[in-house]
C-alpha cells in the first residue's frame, strides 16, 4: 500500500502535547468475476477525543500486488469456494481473484455475509475465522503482532484491517462494498525542526526535520513509519492496552521525549515535540552536506559516516537572484521547482561513471537537446539556453536549468548517455528532502568547484571518495578528452560538441558526444 498523508500541525506547550488526527484513507479497486464484484475504501483513523474527522487529506491507496483475504458465511456457516480468498491487486486497480471464480447467485447472495481482511494470510489456521462468532475476526485482531519495524512499505503489513458487508441489488447486483476498519491504534510524533541560522551575512535559514535517533514503544526499540508529505513518524499499538512512548533525537543538542497512553482501535493521536532547536553556523566551502540534510563543518576534527557531497558554492545559486538583470524569476527553473534551496551548491563525492571510466555522452553526434523549449509555446520563455559560444561562459548557475531541458527534451539520442548516467546517480544515492535532486553542472558551477578544489578535494578523500582529476590538454588540441568532466553545455556554434570542463586549468575542452576518444566523466552536482 502507498500511504499519501497530510496531518495538519498543531501548537502546545511543552515539550510533549497531545491531541487527535484522524486519517481517512481511499482504497479502490474493483473487479468483476461472472457478476462478482468488490471494491475497497477505507473509514480511516477516528479522532479519540472528539470521535470525528479533523482532517481529511490522509489517504491510503492499494497498488499493484497488494492482496485482501475474503470469507463469505450463511447461516453461521463458511460458504463452500469462499473460505480466504485472495484478490490481488493488478497494474489497472482492479481486484483478480486466485483460483476458481465465485458465481453469483442473486438469491442466495441476499443471505450471505462477506468478511474481509488485509493484509492476506496465507496460513488459515493463524487466521481463525469464527463463522458463528458475531466478530469472526476476533482471535485474528487478538493475537495480531505488530512488527518492531514498520519502516517503508513494512508499516502497512502490520496495519491489520477487516471489514463486512452485503451484496448489492439493482444497478450494482452482485457487487460487494467493503469499508474496511483499522483494527490496531496509531501514535503519531510531529517531530521539530532543525535550524541552521547562518551567521552568513543574507544567507536565509536554513531548515530540515529531525528524526528520532530512538523511539521505543513499550521499551521495544521501533522503527516508525516516516510520512514524507507531513513530517510525521507513525507506529502502529495495540488497541485497548497500556503504551508507552520514549526516545531521542539529535538537534542543536540531544534531547530525550516521553509519553504514555491508550487508544482504542482504529483511533489515533498526535504528540507534538516543542522545540526551538536553532544552531548558529557559519556555512563554508567544504563542509559536508549528509544523507539527513546536516551539515557538518569543514572544521570538524571528524568526519560524518553519511557524507553525500560537499560544499562547492555558498551563496543562494538560483539564476534569478544571481543575476537579477539577465533572468527573471519565470525563467528560473530552480527557484520554480526548490524555492528553498537558496543556501548553496553541493558537488557529489563519486563520479556516477563506474571506476572513473570515460564515456560518451550520447550516442548521435549531431543535434541539440536543449532547444526545443524556444518552440514550445507552453515552455517558452521558462527556461535560459544552454548553448554556449567558444571561450564564453553563460553566466549564472544553469546546472539545474539545463538538466530539466536535457530530461525533457524530444531529442534523446543527443543526451541519452548523460540521461542515463544521471537517473542512475539519483538511484545509487539518494538526496535529502532540503535538497534539490541531482544535476548535470554547468561550466560556470565547474568554475565554482574548481575555486575551491584544494579543500574539496581534501575533504572528499577524507570520506573515501574520489577526488576530482584533471590534467593538460593533449596534442589533439581542444578536442583532446583528458580526464576533462561532461558539462550541460552545448556548443553554440557546432551541433556534435558538448563542453567539458578541465578542473586544474578552469578551461573548456569541447567533446564530440558520441566519440570515445573525446569522451569524459560525469560529476554531479545539487542545491540546497
Amino acid at each position: 500500500m502507498k500511504l499519501y498523508n497530510h496531518i495538519s500541525t498543531w501548537a502546545f506547550a511543552g515539550l510533549l502535547a497531545f491531541t487527535g488526527c484522524s486519517q481517512e484513507e481511499s482504497l479502490e479497486g474493483s473487479s468483476s468475476l461472472q457478476g462478482f464484484q468488490i471494491s475497497v475504501t477505507d473509514a480511516g483513523f477516528q479522532n479519540l477525543s472528539e470521535g470525528r474527522a479533523t482532517d481529511e487529506n490522509f489517504k491510503t491507496t492499494f497498488v499493484k500486488g497488494d492482496a485482501i483475504g475474503v470469507y463469505a458465511v450463511e447461516n453461521g456457516q463458511v460458504v463452500e469456494g469462499v473460505a480466504n480468498r485472495k484478490f490481488t491487486m493488478n497494474e489497472k486497480g482492479e481486484w483478480d481473484l486466485e483460483g476458481n471464480p465465485i458465481e453469483y447467485d442473486s438469491e442466495r447472495f441476499k443471505n450471505i455475509t462477506f468478511y474481509a481482511y488485509y493484509p492476506y494470510q496465507a496460513d488459515e489456521e493463524s487466521i481463525q475465522f469464527d463463522a458463528a462468532a458475531e466478530d469472526p475476526f476476533a482471535s485474528l485482531v487478538s493475537n495480531w503482532q505488530i512488527a518492531a519495524d514498520q519502516g517503508g512499505t513494512k508499516y502497512t503489513q502490520s496495519d491489520l484491517m477487516t471489514s463486512s458487508s452485503k451484496a448489492e441489488d439493482g444497478r450494482l447486483q452482485g457487487k460487494v462494498s467493503f469499508t474496511m476498519l483499522h483494527e490496531m491504534a496509531l501514535a503519531v510524533l510531529k517531530m521539530p525542526n532543525l535550524v541552521y541560522d547562518f551567521t552568513n551575512g543574507g544567507l536565509d535559514d536554513y531548515s530540515l526535520n529531525v528524526a528520532p535517533k530512538e523511539l521505543l514503544i513499550n521499551d521495544v526499540k521501533t522503527t516508525p513509519y516516516y510520512d514524507a508529505a507531513s513530517g510525521t513518524y507513525m507506529a502502529l499499538v495495540k488497541p485497548e492496552t497500556n503504551y508507552s512512548i520514549s526516545g531521542t533525537y539529535q538537534g542543536a543538542k540531544e534531547m530525550a521525549f516521553s509519553a504514555a497512553g491508550s487508544l482504542a482501535g482504529g483511533k489515533a493521536k498526535m504528540y507534538t515535540i516543542n522545540d526551538a532547536n536553532k544552531l548558529d553556523y557559519t556555512l563554508q566551502i567544504g563542509d559536508y552536506l549528509c544523507a539527513d540534510g546536516n551539515l557538518v563543518s569543514v572544521d570538524a576534527t571528524t568526519v560524518p559516516d553519511n557524507a553525500i557531497g560537499v560544499v562547492c558554492y555558498v551563496g543562494n545559486p538560483q539564476p534569478s537572484v544571481v543575476l537579477p538583470e539577465t533572468y527573471s524569476e519565470e525563467q528560473d527553473a530552480l527557484k520554480r521547482d526548490y524555492p528553498n534551496c537558496c543556501h548553496g551548491l553541493v558537488i557529489a563525492l563519486k563520479n556516477a561513471t563506474q571506476d572513473n571510466n570515460t564515456v560518451t555522452f550520447s550516442t548521435e553526434r549531431s543535434g541539440y537537446f536543449g532547444t526545443w523549449f524556444e518552440s514550445d509555446d507552453e515552455w517558452n520563455g521558462k527556461f535560459v539556453s544552454n548553448l554556449v559560444r567558444e571561450s564564453e561562459r553563460i553566466p549564472g548557475m544553469l546546472g539545474y536549468n539545463n538538466t530539466i531541458l536535457l530530461e525533457m527534451s524530444p531529442s534523446l539520442n543527443n543526451c541519452n548517455n548523460a540521461l542515463q548516467y544521471i537517473n542512475s546517480y539519483r538511484e545509487q544515492v539518494s538526496s535529502p528532502s532540503s535538497s534539490s535532486c541531482w544535476f548535470l553542472p554547468s561550466m560556470t558551477e565547474f568554475d565554482e568547484v574548481a575555486k575551491g578544489l584544494t579543500i574539496i578535494n581534501r575533504k572528499i578523500v577524507a570520506v573515501k571518495g574520489l577526488e576530482l582529476i584533471s590534467g593538460e590538454v593533449g596534442t589533439d588540441g581542444a578536442h583532446k578528452s583528458v580526464n576533462a568532466y561532461w558539462t550541460s553545455n552545448e556548443h553554440a556554434t557546432n551541433k556534435e560538441l558538448v563542453d567539458k570542463h578541465n578542473i586544474t586549468t578552469e578551461s573548456a575542452i569541447y567533446g564530440r558526444r558520441n566519440e570515445g576518444s573525446k569522451a569524459g566523466r560525469f560529476r554531479m552536482m545539487l542545491a540546497f
